[in-house]
């Protein structure tokens, strides 16, 4: 009998104990719901070489889908990129050594943007004349980290995005600003903007107090902007005027260090993530 009253206390005890811990796992897997919700599918890796481990930005021109120009965060070149057959083209040096972050283009020029705000304009070919290298000074922004510049096919003009400003700080705001592009490649500033975290934080169970944009790019088929943030670890979709509209997860380890994100011409989404800890760095095609 009073083994029969162990057996039934120890059954009791350890129901109460089981249904104590329900909660916490029905959280667990409730979050783990919500990233599987909206995740990010690789389609394609490609295998970078050496030359681009530190890759921290890339784009494309329309004449070609498989050709990538490509620049790592420490020297001031770019790199031609053939994903097909996994090699270098060619490089050309546009400046000096520099911490360079994001790269974009309009078909004619290529800009180029320096983590304090700088932007370099050069036209495209294969030899840069130095001579004819614009150069956008920070100090028109205000002071801060920079990572995050994308061109504006319908307006013909570029934004650049903080990842980290001063007049952010305490605010729910991720603020941009855009650029007018002149004659020969000048960019000059035509006013701020700002995103509304608050309005982020309705679409995400995660709450951003902030966020720390590693790339930024527009989606010309369907104008939409989509920020990249490697810290975050999502994609944050935007109308096109600057609006929340979605979040998409990636998982923390799918990734080394995604730095880059951008579209071909045929709308494939692109991902590009410098070696970090891994073996290599890669540019990754994004199945949608």
């Amino acid at each position: 009998m009073i083994g029969y009253k162990f057996l039934i206390n120890l059954l009791f005890l350890s129901s109460l104990a089981s249904c104590q811990s329900q909660p916490n796992n029905k959280d667990k897997q409730n979050e783990k719901n919500i990233e599987s919700a909206k995740a990010v599918s690789v389609k394609e890796k490609f295998t970078l070489p050496s030359e681009l481990d530190e890759i921290s930005g890339f784009t494309f021109l329309s004449n070609d889908n498989n050709i990538v120009y490509a620049i790592q965060d420490e020297a001031g070149i770019v790199y031609t990129y053939d994903l097909k057959n996994g090699s270098i083209v060619s490089q050309f040096e546009f400046g000096p050594d520099a911490d360079y972050e994001e790269i974009t283009t309009d078909g004619e020029y290529f800009y180029i943007l320096q983590s304090n705000g700088s932007i370099f304009s050069f036209p495209i070919g294969m030899d840069v004349d130095q001579a004819k290298v614009k150069k956008f000074d920070s100090k028109n922004l205000i002071k801060g980290e920079y990572e995050s510049l994308a061109y504006d096919s319908k307006t013909k003009s570029l934004s650049v995005l903080c990842k980290s400003c001063s007049i952010d700080k305490g605010e729910s705001t991720l603020t941009g600003y855009r650029l007018n592009i002149l004659e020969q490649g000048e960019v000059v500033l035509n006013g701020s903007f700002s995103i509304d975290l608050n309005a982020v934080n309705k679409l995400h169970s995660k709450e951003f107090k902030s966020l720390k944009p590693s790339a930024l790019s527009k989606r010309n088929s369907n104008n939409q902007w989509y920020v990249l943030s490697s810290v975050d670890n999502i994609i944050l979709i935007l109308d096109e005027s600057l609006n929340p509209l979605e979040v998409i997860n990636f998982k923390k380890k799918q990734f080394e260090q995604p730095e880059g994100i951008n579209f071909n011409n045929q709308d494939a989404m692109f991902i590009s993530s410098e070696r970090n800890k891994a073996h290599n760095a890669f540019i990754y095609q994004i199945q949608e």
